[in-house]
């Protein structure tokens, strides 16, 4: 495990050069991925998982998403599309991977989301392997630095992780009776960091 500050929020940021994959194309967040946002965010099934209720009001949602954007506040996810018209014609973002380093800067937190329509087909598995790859060539962390949190019950997200090789390490209580499930290749992951992420203000949630 890095040391505190390791991994600097503030100085770090990802490669804007997009990221292809044999089906997907991952890029920064542009002002036209709010709708895809917004698809996600008011869906009960994708918002299952994440603790804050779906939205309901779409031009709320997406100012909020336009002013994170304007803020910088996605400098560390990649919008996930399709790479050609060959593999998919919807040409809005299908979803995001996220490769942030954590609050305390000890750890790089991959998390990923994806619309409802895209599901059961490896997209996640396929962005997340690919946007690891990217990031480690930027912030440069090893394995033992990689992080990630899901809510117990999460079996689809917690099969992705797997197939990145992240392994479970322990469980961690948060926010009341909530069981988050706690993930790092070969680092004791501390419950502590989680917390902490707990207590930063975040409009879009994000799940691992």
């Amino acid at each position: 495990m890095a040391l505190d500050g390791t991994y600097d929020r503030e100085v770090l940021a990802l490669d804007p050069t997009p990221v292809e994959t044999e089906r997907l194309r991952l890029r920064l967040f542009e002002e036209g991925d709010a709708h895809a946002m917004w698809l996600m965010l008011s869906n009960p099934n994708v918002m299952r998982f994440i603790p804050r209720p779906a939205g309901t009001d779409e031009a709320e949602e997406k100012q909020a998403f336009l002013k994170g954007l304007k803020e910088g506040r996605f400098k560390f996810f990649y919008a996930v599309t399709w790479k050609s018209s060959q593999h998919g014609t919807d040409e809005t973002a299908l979803g995001w991977v996220l490769m942030r380093p954590t609050p305390d800067g000890r750890f790089v937190e991959v998390g990923y989301w994806f619309r409802e329509e895209y599901w059961g087909m490896g997209l996640a598995t396929e962005a997340g392997r690919a946007a690891i790859e990217a990031a480690r060539k930027t912030m440069g962390f090893p394995d033992h630095d990689l992080f990630a949190y899901v809510l117990r019950g999460n079996e689809p997200s917690r099969n992705v992780l797997r197939k990145l090789g992240l392994e479970h390490r322990q469980d961690a209580v948060i926010d009341g009776d909530e069981v988050w499930e706690l993930y790092g290749p070969g680092a004791e992951i501390y419950e502590e960091t989680v917390r902490f992420i707990h207590k930063q203000p975040e409009t879009i949630p994000v799940e691992g």
